[in-house]
């Protein structure tokens, strides 16, 4: 299949030579395009679950339209429930639309083997220095490039300084070498609930593997799967089953509440009613705008355990059958890795982490990091993406795989035994994935 899609380039290559120049930045691709030096005049179609209007993406197009005017961009919002399920039908029409689209990091892998993503790796593999090594990883499949990193993601600690006065408890530490270990929050925050706060501890993502994924890491646990193209079930040890014990217990003591949805944490905690919470940096507009007194930590270790957090966010793919490849590589390369890493990062109004060492400076200077808990946080995400990163499992198998861990993970949240959930999980794992061994 990966033959046949490298083939068709060939095609597109004929198909966007109209502006561009034989100068070429880049070595020729499998497919036979390059990144040239001289802008086609093209037309290409971008698909995205952000929008122009409501996500700003409009400035981000008229950045990159002002500095490569012959390349018009269509860009098509989706909403993100649809966009993979919509990716698979477009890219199987082979019709060439969209010629770039969103990749959610953990599928990149499974878009690859089915052949719904061009080998990009001639193109921008001399740009993998730029990244951070996890995320430029996360766009590897059987040692070739198949997506470029936009941006990226970690996980911190907030801490509501009101509540956890009123319970007599020390604020966190916001350095990296003086973590704050699982079973200390614990303790500490069913102490905050006793004295008065709604919840003690939320996790921003309840049941979900991104944010979960590090807690059995920590202790020595794999990220779920081993084996050859990560497709045998690898969650049974004990690192696994002693955080998931953890994660039990933390709505058995009643630290964490049981009904609360991943869609309502962050206005609890924005609302004053949590006195900890472990949420991304995606919180730090909200609170600068809000009336919680607020401080910031790094991600809590288990005690004995190696610090692992979460990571990855979104890449840029190239369709296999894209008739305009050298337009749509010049704007893959303009949003992930020029003006200073990356057009996206720096035209975007909203702060989103990069990808890229240049582009996590660009972020770092916007001003929701210009407070004293701001800073903090800079210093913490720099460190986090750098040193304690965890990638989620790269496997073609992938969406069955989350989808079962996900319901693991509500299931213990919802009383059932650790043990007894993964033995039942990765039975039906092995069943799921049985179609590609």
């Amino acid at each position: 299949m990966l033959g046949a899609v490298a083939a068709l380039g060939t095609t597109a290559l004929l198909a966007t030579a109209c502006g561009g120049s034989d100068a070429s930045s880049s070595a020729p691709s499998a497919g036979g395009w390059t990144v040239p030096v001289s802008d086609p005049t093209a037309t290409i179609n971008v698909l995205s679950h952000l929008s122009l209007k409501n996500d700003k993406m409009q400035d981000v197009i008229d950045a990159f339209q002002k500095a490569h005017p012959t390349i018009k961009v269509n860009f098509e919002t989706i909403p993100f429930d649809s966009l993979a399920s919509t990716i698979d039908a477009r890219v199987a029409n082979k019709d060439g639309s969209p010629d770039v689209y969103w990749a959610d990091q953990p599928r990149i892998s499974a878009l690859a083997a089915r052949g719904e993503a061009e080998d990009l790796t001639s193109a921008f593999s001399q740009y993998k220095d730029t990244f951070a090594p996890t995320a430029y990883d996360a766009g590897v499949y059987q040692d070739k490039l198949w997506a470029l990193p936009i941006a990226n993601s970690t996980q911190l600690l907030y801490y509501n300084k009101d509540l956890l006065k009123k319970a007599g408890l020390p604020e966190p530490s916001a350095s990296v070498d003086q973590r704050m270990t699982w079973e200390q929050l614990t303790t500490d925050a069913k102490k905050a609930k006793d004295a008065g706060a709604q919840y003690g501890f939320l996790f921003g993502q309840f049941d979900r593997y991104y944010q979960l994924e590090p807690l059995p890491v920590q202790l020595g646990g794999s990220p779920g799967a081993s084996g050859d193209g990560n497709l045998t079930p690898d969650f049974s040890s004990d690192a696994w089953v002693k955080a998931l014990t953890w994660y039990g217990s933390l709505f058995a003591d009643g630290v964490a509440p049981k009904g609360v949805t991943s869609e309502q944490t962050d206005p609890a905690f924005l609302g004053g009613r949590a006195a900890y919470m472990v949420e991304g940096p995606w919180l730090l507009p909200q609170l600068k705008e809000s009336k919680v007194d607020w401080g910031v930590a790094p991600q809590p270790v288990f005690e004995g355990g190696k610090p692992a957090t979460p990571t990855g966010s979104w890449s840029l793919a190239m369709n296999p059958f894209s008739k305009q490849k050298e337009a749509a590589a010049i704007f893959i390369k303009w949003m992930a890795v020029d003006d200073g890493g990356g057009g996206y990062i720096k035209y975007l109004p909203a702060p989103e982490l990069a990808a890229s060492t240049e582009g996590k400076q660009v972020y770092f200077a916007k001003d929701v990091f210009s407070s004293p808990q701001g800073k903090d946080a800079a210093t913490i995400i720099d460190f986090e993406t750098s040193s304690t990163a965890v990638n989620r499992i790269s496997t073609i198998g992938y969406i069955e795989f989350e989808t079962i861990m996900n319901q693991m993970f509500a299931d213990v949240r919802n009383g059932a035994d650790p043990k007894s959930a993964i033995d039942a999980s990765t039975a039906q794992l092995k069943t799921a994935w049985q179609k590609y061994q």
